[in-house]
């Protein structure tokens, strides 16, 4: 089934929020290869950054359809024995979630000189396009110094931080229902699972 029903994800929210976990995990595993088996600036260390960036900017692409497909199809029903405090916690889990989907594409692009590209074609980067151009001069930054706050959010902060623990949590509450509760919270999100 493609669509979600009342009880369980279809397959197209299920392969959407797999391919959104697939492309994060594979811009932190290109980035954090290069970061340690590469010399910085060698050929091969370009190589993957340039893989990470284009991984890391699709995430934006998988966010976008999620948005559409969530709200042209309504999630499915949380299990009526959830606590209002798990329930609670859910909704604002999924609401970072969302948010570090978009903030952490878009930081990584805003910090970003050398733009994403994606062989047949490319995106400029930010400081190389008009708005970004007009947005510096305005506030009479040097390129440093706009994307420090970006870097500084993007590599140190939410990266190897903030969206671990969110991703922790989210793991860590499907499997505490699926072992511990013993409902259909975490098999409804798996591929094979066929929908009710």
């Amino acid at each position: 089934m493609l669509k979600n029903s009342e009880t369980s994800y279809g397959s197209v929210a299920k392969w959407l929020h797999w391919l959104t976990a697939l492309a994060f995990l594979l811009a932190y595993i290109l980035y954090w290869y290069a970061h340690i088996f590469f010399e910085v600036r060698s050929e091969p260390w370009r190589l993957s950054q340039t893989l990470h960036k284009a991984v890391g900017f699709s995430v934006l692409l998988f966010l976008f359809l999620r948005l559409y497909w969530r709200h042209t199809n309504p999630k499915p029903k949380l299990p009526d024995s959830m606590p209002w405090w798990q329930v609670k916690a859910s909704k604002a889990t999924h609401f970072l979630l969302y948010f570090f989907m978009f903030a952490m594409p878009v930081s990584g692009y805003l910090g970003n000189g050398g733009g994403v590209n994606y062989g047949i074609f490319r995106i400029d980067g930010f400081r190389r396009t008009e708005p970004g151009i007009w947005i510096m001069d305005k506030l009479n930054l040097t390129w440093e110094q706009w994307e420090a706050p970006f870097d500084f959010f993007h590599y140190h902060l939410v990266g190897p931080y903030i969206l671990w623990v969110l991703i922790a949590v989210h793991a860590g509450a499907a499997l505490y229902h699926h072992f511990v509760h013993k409902d259909d919270v975490l098999t409804n999100m798996l591929p094979n699972r066929r929908s009710k």
